[in-house]
């Protein structure tokens, strides 16, 4: 499963005004709803929330990758979210978070929910792609980058 099949153009958001761990995962799922993805904005907030009790998903060098499980969703759904302030996000290095990527997945996924996140933690390893992804101010060119790295896999 590439990312191209869990991510849509209209849920990148490059201008998340969040100052909070619970405002940018509202904003992300927020995205979401919009596209007519997802119905219940807080259920999700409070699924991934609940994760994130078990350990943070702020992977560090910026980046966080929030995820969690939902039963009353049948396909991946993602949205990507990007802070030029950066939020104090539980990060493992302790630094503030610029990117994000809110992964939501069907409950009883196991083996292609660890896929889906291995492969947005693969192309968020290097260096270069993250700087780029912040440099850029089109979302329709943040979408185009991040599927393009994602075909490299």
């Amino acid at each position: 499963m590439r990312i191209s099949d869990v991510l849509k153009e209209s849920c990148i958001n490059n201008n998340l005004k969040g100052k909070t761990k619970r405002d940018v995962l509202y904003e992300l799922a927020e995205d979401l709803k919009k596209a007519g993805l997802i119905g219940d904005i807080d259920k999700i907030v409070d699924t991934v929330l609940e994760r994130e009790k078990l350990g943070s998903t702020g992977i560090g060098d910026g980046v966080a990758i929030p995820h969690g499980k939902l039963k009353d969703i049948n396909s991946f759904l993602c949205a990507f979210g990007r802070s030029a302030e950066g939020v104090d996000f539980d990060a493992v290095d302790r630094k503030p978070v610029h990117i994000f990527f809110l992964l939501l997945a069907p409950y009883d996924s196991v083996s292609l929910h660890l896929k889906v996140l291995s492969r947005i933690s693969k192309i968020l390893r290097d260096p270069s792609f993250r700087k780029r992804i912040l440099e850029l101010t089109d979302s329709k060119e943040i979408y185009k980058l991040i599927i393009d790295e994602d075909t490299k896999i």
